[in-house]
């Protein structure tokens, strides 16, 4: 698989006119910030969205910190698309390079922190609850920590697809 700096896109961005680079972070998460000339499909939306991606030129994928996009890059090359290029480090990478950006006045919360957020909520309740209510309420965060001990492993984490569908995040 393909891979690219932040500093060697922002070059080529600079460049070329007709450089195809997509952001796979929530709506959400690219209002919050965004680098300018920059195409926003979610990751849930990339394989319906494929076709507009189909080109002879690379296409450079990207997300807040290279996780996503290297996934999709991964899932594309074993599909036989071998034109896509992960760019590492992610938007975080790019913004602490010192990359232009644009950004919104709103406050908005990363997916990430949303998720360990409403994990570590669930996790106080279930052990709050178990002591003082009933010792059953444990496997509340029990059943958190194995969901997050699989995200983990599998880099597969439901509760930032589930959240990706919210409203605040379209």
């Amino acid at each position: 698989m393909q891979q690219i700096t932040v500093n060697n896109l922002s070059k080529k961005l600079n460049s070329k006119k007709n450089i195809i680079v997509v952001d796979v972070r929530t709506q959400g998460e690219n209002r919050s910030v965004y680098i300018e000339k920059t195409i926003n499909i979610p990751v849930d939306e990339v394989p319906n969205r494929i076709s507009e991606l189909n080109s002879d030129e690379p296409v450079y994928i990207f997300c807040n910190s290279g996780n996503r996009s290297f996934k999709i890059c991964k899932d594309m090359e074993l599909k036989g698309s071998t034109n896509f290029v992960n760019v590492e480090g992610g938007i975080q990478d790019w913004i602490t390079k010192g990359l232009p950006v644009i950004r919104s006045k709103k406050w908005f919360m990363p997916m990430m922190q949303q998720v360990m957020s409403i994990a570590g909520f669930f996790v106080l309740i279930g052990v709050l609850t178990s002591y003082f209510i009933n010792n059953n309420f444990i496997w509340l965060s029990g059943a958190v920590g194995t969901g997050l001990l699989y995200a983990g492993l599998s880099g597969n984490c439901y509760m930032t697809k589930l959240l990706a569908i919210m409203p605040w995040n379209k």
